[in-house]
């Protein structure tokens, strides 16, 4: 759908006939309509009542056509409040901002003069378009209250057809299927616990201590073993005590692992007791690391 206010725009009203005839668009006659928040619509897509069989539009991709008029100093700020309305119709979702770096010549007669002149006159006008882009967007990062809507730059009035048709087909393909990340280590380090999942700051401290699983199951499935008859956790409770009371109940540690022994006992330490023993409980009871 167009709106009918874009045949009485100098910037557009060229490209009117162009919108209307081209397929793939379903802008053709009598598809104008009085739009007040935006200048094109094409839907996108459709349901169809099976009572009826009557297909009604689910979805429009809306656009709203700008140029370097609309810029201005004197004009920027109904422009920004015409925008504020045009993000309102859907919070900035299937809506686009048109911009136009090269407005048509406001006349059809061009003097011989500046034909001579039209490479200039070209560079210039390309300068100015990007310059007035620029406005644009440092305009609408003081507008928070404006969502973020992307533009699509336009270079001349005659591709605004096809840019069209591009942007609206890719917003109809299928989004690709999110990409499952493997898990961290350190998510995986997160579940070698008893009760898991493992405080991240614990996990972080044993990360610290220890610089790889080998080492921490060693350290935990080598503390020497309390009374047959007691539980994981008393077993692992007895191995941790400090090294009178180890000596008291007549348990000691693998001498060529007292570096890990005593990094248990600084995880003690850091994190308590029991989370300590929860991590010594898994390595001893359900795992063994090669």
């Amino acid at each position: 759908m167009l709106c009918t206010t874009l045949r009485r725009r100098a910037s557009f009203s060229a490209v009117v006939p162009a919108l209307t005839t081209t397929a793939g668009l379903s802008l053709r006659v009598p598809a104008e309509s009085r739009l007040d928040t935006h200048d094109i619509a094409i839907p996108l897509g459709a349901t169809v009542n099976p009572a009826t069989g009557i297909a009604t539009t689910t979805r429009h991709l809306r656009y709203l056509l700008l140029a370097l008029s609309s810029v201005d100093q004197r004009q920027v700020g109904v422009t920004l409040d015409r925008i504020q309305h045009f993000a309102s119709l859907t919070g900035g979702r299937d809506l686009a901002i048109v911009f136009l770096l090269q407005p048509p010549p406001a006349t059809t007669f061009i003097p011989a003069k500046l034909l001579l002149e039209d490479a200039g006159n070209c560079r210039q006008s390309n300068s100015e378009g990007m310059h007035a882009y620029t406005s644009l967007q440092a305009a609408l990062i003081n507008r928070p209250d404006i969502p973020c809507i992307p533009i699509l730059l336009l270079a001349t009035l005659s591709a605004l057809p096809d840019l069209l048709k591009q942007h609206a087909s890719s917003r109809t393909r299928t989004p690709p299927k999110a990409i499952v990340k493997p898990p961290r280590s350190l998510d995986l380090l997160r579940l070698c616990t008893a009760n898991p999942p493992m405080p991240q700051q614990t996990a972080y401290i044993l990360s610290d201590l220890f610089p790889d699983l080998r080492e921490l199951a060693t350290a935990c499935t080598s503390i020497s073993s309390a009374p047959a008859s007691s539980s994981p956790s008393a077993r692992a409770a007895a191995s941790l005590l400090s090294s009178q009371d180890t000596e008291m109940f007549g348990m000691s540690t693998r001498t060529s692992h007292a570096g890990g022994y005593g990094k248990l006992k600084r995880l003690r330490d850091l994190v308590g007791e029991q989370q300590c023993l929860d991590v010594v409980d898994f390595w001893r009871e359900e795992w063994t690391a090669d």
